[in-house]
């Protein structure tokens, strides 16, 4: 595809990424521009399929119940069109059992429902949800080779497609290409540093595999989440696990292993995985059903944040959002609810500047949008790297950390969570929490924070005890 000519720039934004980060992004977009492009090196299938360029695209995906909600904020009939495809919703609180180090935590009813579909899925959705757009293209195949900048702005970027390349132009360029992101090299090539970089990796990996249950499974819960304890010498310390139902009835499985203790990539291995952890219901799971996919190892886990907001001199007119800023660990399922998020918050951003007639993107717009989502980014930057540094063995740039290990807001949290075993009303919060849907202000609450401390050293001491809740 050639850009239109009769195309007016100044009411083109143009996104870079055909991932659910980026189809977000755009959906943002669309009421504040006339024209929308999405670019995107790989494919971009009408149905669902696994995709070259989501490698982690087989693996376990939790869309949290806050990341699902900006979704549907940002393309109504979301979830309808999800559960339609065969996709679980649930009672998020009822139907999970999830078990942190402190021990399972108690299910109750909640407003909350999880949406279990496979990645394929959830991108197929978006992608059909995100074209009924009429500002809307998709340009596949399409890769991005740099940014065109004049004068301390970015007014487009020079593509290269399969039957043709060029300079698209464009108001607002945003960046939301995933992990791979360029954008460091790129705005080195318009004469800006690049941001800041800080990659944590804890050593973790999972290997996953989806299997079709016998007729007679039928468990009360629609997800069951299990986390190394992290502490002591047995295999539960470093392994945990899953597993969940989605589309089609079948049933995924991944192991899960940290601090360099990884799953294998066999079914026997995996097997032998939850044998050694007393994951017997897996176990059940796996000799009684049929296998219908092949176990995949996934090692790329490492937290990385690049400090866009930081960039003390940047160019006017360029945006970065999604993992292309900060990409977590995916074991805490954090990923598309910050993406999500996120470009929630771009289009807050966008109807504020236009509502106070700032006029052009290239008077402030990319400092003001980077800071307004580093909020959110510290968040959870601070939720996914606080568990993380606590596990031997890892590292800080490539460096073994010498000094890691629990720090006062860790300690805290710890105790947080042993309450939340105990207690339903702070389990709610916890869950609450971590789905996305409530902020973390309730932990400054002067009561449970005299409570805390008021059994400081108990709590300090529960830990988990087996798979039984």
């Amino acid at each position: 595809m050639s850009v239109d000519e009769a195309s007016i720039p100044e009411t083109t934004a143009i996104v870079i990424g055909g991932s659910i980060a980026g189809l977000l992004a755009a959906a943002a977009l669309a009421p504040h521009f006339a024209r929308v492009v999405v670019l995107d090196r790989d494919e971009l299938p009408e149905s669902k399929k696994y995709r070259s360029g989501v490698p982690h695209g087989y693996q376990f995906h939790g869309l949290s119940v806050g990341g699902r909600l900006a979704m549907e904020a940002l393309l109504p009939g979301f979830t309808d069109a999800a559960v339609a495809e065969g996709a679980p919703l649930f009672d998020t609180s009822a139907e999970t059992r999830f078990a942190t180090k402190c021990g399972f935590l108690p299910r109750q009813p909640s407003s909350m429902r999880t949406l279990t579909a496979s990645r394929p899925l959830l991108e197929a959705i978006t992608r059909r949800e995100t074209k009924k757009i009429d500002t809307v293209e998709l340009w596949a195949n399409t890769a991005v080779e740099g940014l065109a900048a004049t004068d301390g702005t970015v007014h487009g970027v020079h593509y290269r497609g399969a039957d043709s390349a060029g300079l698209l132009e464009a108001a607002l360029v945003v960046d939301a290409s995933g992990r791979a992101s360029q954008a460091p090299k790129w705005l080195e090539e318009v004469g800006y540093s690049a941001p800041v970089e800080t990659v944590i990796n804890a050593r973790w990996g999972y290997s996953t595999a989806y299997v079709r249950p016998e007729p007679a499974f039928s468990p009360d819960y629609g997800a069951l989440y299990v986390l190394p304890t992290f502490t002591g010498s047995d295999p539960a310390a470093t392994r945990g696990g899953a597993t969940w139902k989605q589309e089609g009835g079948i049933w995924g499985i991944t192991a899960q292993g940290c601090a360099g203790d990884l799953p294998p990539s066999d079914e026997q291995g995996i097997r032998e995985w939850f044998v050694s952890i007393g994951a017997d219901e897996i176990v059940t799971l796996m000799d009684r059903g049929e296998l219908v996919s092949p176990v995949q190892a996934w090692r790329n886990t490492a937290n990385r944040l690049r400090d866009f907001a930081a960039l003390t001199r940047r160019p006017e007119s360029f945006i970065v959002l999604g993992d292309a800023v900060a990409a977590f660990n995916p074991i805490y399922g954090m990923g598309m609810a910050t993406a999500a998020i996120g470009a929630s918050i771009l289009g807050e951003v966008l109807t504020e500047w236009q509502a106070d007639s700032r006029g052009s993107y290239a008077q402030g717009f990319a400092e003001l949008f980077q800071k307004r989502l580093d909020t959110l980014i510290q968040s959870s930057w601070s939720s996914s790297t606080g568990a993380d540094r606590q596990i031997r063995g890892v590292k800080v740039n490539g460096v073994e950390a010498e000094d890691m290990g629990p720090t006062p807001e860790s300690e805290l949290m710890d105790r947080v969570l042993a309450l939340a075993v105990e207690d339903v009303d702070v389990a709610a919060k916890f869950m609450e929490s971590r789905q996305s849907v409530r902020g973390p202000e309730w932990l400054a609450d002067p009561a449970l924070q005299a409570r805390i401390r008021a059994d400081w050293d108990r709590l300090g001491t529960v830990r988990r005890n087996g798979w039984e809740d």
